[in-house]
C-alpha cells in the first residue's frame, strides 16, 4: 500500500521582495514565535518559520530582490511563485516516498480528473545560525494547475527535525497549538474539477455533497482533539484562479480575531 498523501506539512505566506523582516514583526505581533530560517539554495528567496505543536509549520517567505534587479532571462522571472501576490500562496503535504508523482498518476488512471504532477526535484537551504545544510525533494503539480489549488509535496532527504523546529503547547503566547483549517476559494467554472483532483491527490473518495477533506498530521499534539480540514468555497465573481483565503489556528485560550493588513494573509483563531 502506498504511503499517505494527505499529511499536511506546511503552508506558505509570501511577503514583498526584501520585506521578510516586516512579516516576522507582524507574526510576532499576533503572538507567534518566529524562528529564523535561511536562504534557499537558488539564492532567490529567504524564509522564517512558525512551528506548531501539531508538527505543521508556517513558512514566511520573500524574494530577496524585486524582478527589476535581474536580467530578462534570469530564473527569478520563471520561479514558481514569481506571479504570486503577497499573502497565502501555497501549501504542502509531506512526501513519504521518492515517486509520489507516480503514485498519484496511478490513481488518476481510474479517476480521470485531469490532475498531474512533475517528477520530484532536489532542493535545500543552509540553516541560519548553525550553517547546517538541509536537503529535500519537492514534487510540484504540473504548471497547468497553477499554485495553491492542489498541494505540492516535500520529502525530507535530511532528518525532518533539521528542517522543522520543534514546538509545544507553550511555544506561542497566543496559545496556538496547530492548524484548524485551510480555506481555499475556487472559481465557479473549475470548482467541480478541482474537487475531483483534490480527491485523487489526497486519496479520498469523491463525494459530490462534501466540500471538506480531513488532513493528517506529521505528529500529534496532546491537547488537540481535532485534525485540520481543507475547506472549499466558490470564489467571488470575476476570480480566475484558486487562492487560499484564510488559515485557521487552534488556540487553547479564546483570543479576539485580528484585522488583516494589506499584503498579509488572513489569520483566524479557533477555540479548541
Amino acid at each position: 500500500m502506498a504511503p499517505a498523501t494527505n499529511v499536511l506539512d506546511h503552508i506558505i505566506h509570501l511577503s514583498p521582495p526584501g520585506k521578510l523582516d516586516e512579516a516576522v514583526a507582524h507574526w510576532e505581533s499576533l503572538g507567534f514565535k518566529v524562528i529564523p530560517g535561511g536562504q534557499h539554495a537558488d539564492g532567490l528567496t529567504s524564509n522564517a518559520l512558525v512551528s506548531l505543536a501539531d508538527g505543521v509549520y508556517i513558512e514566511l517567505i520573500a524574494f530577496i530582490h524585486p524582478p527589476s534587479s535581474y536580467p530578462p532571462d534570469h530564473p527569478r522571472h520563471t520561479h514558481w511563485w514569481a506571479p504570486k501576490q503577497p499573502g497565502w500562496i501555497d501549501w504542502a503535504c509531506l512526501g513519504l516516498e521518492d515517486a509520489v508523482d507516480e503514485t498519484i498518476h496511478e490513481r488518476e488512471k481510474q479517476a480521470e480528473s485531469g490532475v498531474g504532477y512533475q517528477p520530484g526535484q532536489v532542493g535545500g537551504r543552509v540553516r541560519a545560525g548553525d550553517g547546517k545544510e538541509l536537503k529535500w525533494r519537492v514534487t510540484f503539480p504540473e504548471r497547468k494547475h497553477g499554485r495553491g489549488s492542489v498541494p505540492f509535496f516535500c520529502q525530507d532527504l535530511t532528518p525532518r527535525e533539521l528542517r522543522v523546529p520543534s514546538a509545544d503547547t507553550e511555544t506561542h503566547t497566543n496559545t496556538a497549538l496547530g492548524i484548524s483549517h485551510i480555506h481555499l476559494s475556487v472559481p465557479a467554472d473549475t470548482f467541480s474539477k478541482v474537487k475531483a483532483q483534490l480527491s485523487v491527490v489526497l486519496d479520498s473518495r469523491f463525494d459530490e455533497a462534501s466540500t471538506e477533506w480531513e488532513l493528517a498530521l506529521p505528529q500529534s499534539v496532546q491537547a488537540a482533539t481535532r485534525t485540520p480540514r481543507l475547506r472549499l468555497s466558490t470564489a467571488r465573481a470575476g476570480a480566475t484562479t484558486s487562492s487560499i483565503d484564510e488559515v485557521g489556528f487552534f488556540v487553547s485560550r479564546s483570543k479576539d480575531q485580528v484585522d488583516t493588513p494589506k499584503g498579509f494573509g488572513k489569520v483566524v483563531f479557533v477555540d479548541i
